[in-house]
């Protein structure tokens, strides 16, 4: 890292310099996490408007969701679910993280290594013909 030497190790630091430095990261610390809060409750409170978009409004109620279930977090997962049947692959991935499970990763160690296997001698097969 350039310029290391300027660095001050906090053992070598007066007391009244580390309480001084400790009273200004816990200062903005609490500003960031109000930041945080801040903005979920913003998000929150966007995603749960209704729908503005008619069309995007009849599209779910086709799908039979409930009409007071349709707002825009339904129509951001819609689009999701949308998005990994197509075959995109990290859609999928986020809505295994906001489900919380991880079906998308093997179980086991082992399943990944006879999945390898698998895979490279199909590819050794093909090379071969």
């Amino acid at each position: 890292m350039p310029k290391e030497q300027n660095l001050i190790p906090f053992d070598r630091r007066s007391e009244e310099e580390r309480k001084e430095l400790a009273r200004q990261g816990g200062i903005a610390s609490g500003a960031a996490r109000r930041r945080k809060r801040a903005m979920r409750d913003a998000a929150d409170y966007y995603l749960s408007l209704p729908v503005a978009d008619k069309r995007v409004f009849n599209k779910l109620a086709r799908r039979c969701v409930d009409p007071e279930d349709i707002d825009n977090q339904m129509m951001v997962i819609a689009g999701l679910t949308e998005a990994a049947a197509a075959g995109d692959a990290r859609a999928g991935r986020l809505l295994f993280d906001i489900l919380g499970e991880d079906k998308a990763a093997p179980t086991q160690p082992e399943e990944t290594d006879l999945l390898s296997a698998a895979l490279e001698q199909l590819a050794g097969e093909e090379d071969a013909e």
